[in-house]
């Protein structure tokens, strides 16, 4: 069996759901100090919804676009409040940046990373230093995009 990108990206969403569900209870405590310490039962549901959608996908016959937008419609059926539309809007923009890719180049994945910040900035209408999850998303697109230059210059 290949292990093409869509299988990556299925078992990406298989390790973030143990690490979200490992962690649950601490985010929900960090998210208590200000709002309404909920953020780890949401987000495991939310990952928990992704990967039984993506189980009912045939990996070898999907683009990775497709397992993004599957996990964007999961993610937004499954969690409500901010952070189901937040993440709904992250994982499809994410698939629009692959658009018909069928691997996951590093181009490719700076751009998934790119595509879901702003996608979140634009669906939030924030900005680093607004204590959200942008501080840790901002960055993390910098990062990438580094990464990127680099391995462009190489």
């Amino acid at each position: 069996m290949a292990d093409n990108a869509a299988r990556q990206l299925s078992r990406m969403f298989y390790r973030i759901s143990i690490a979200i569900e490992a962690g649950k209870d601490h985010l929900s405590d960090l998210d208590g100090a200000i709002g309404d310490a909920d953020h780890g039962i949401t987000m495991s549901l939310g990952f928990m919804a992704v990967n039984a959608e993506l189980a009912k996908l045939n990996l070898d016959d999907t683009l990775p676009s497709e397992v993004l937008t599957a996990a964007a419609s999961a993610f937004l059926d499954a969690v409500g409040a901010s952070t189901g539309p937040l993440y709904a809007t992250a994982f499809r923009r994410a698939a629009q940046a692959l658009k018909q890719e069928d691997c996951l180049s590093s181009t490719g994945q700076a751009a998934i990373v790119e595509a879901m910040t702003t996608g979140i900035m634009e669906r939030g209408k924030g900005q680093r230093g607004d204590k959200t999850m942008l501080d840790a998303w901002i960055p993390a697109t910098e990062a990438a995009a580094s990464a990127r230059a680099r391995a462009a210059s190489s």
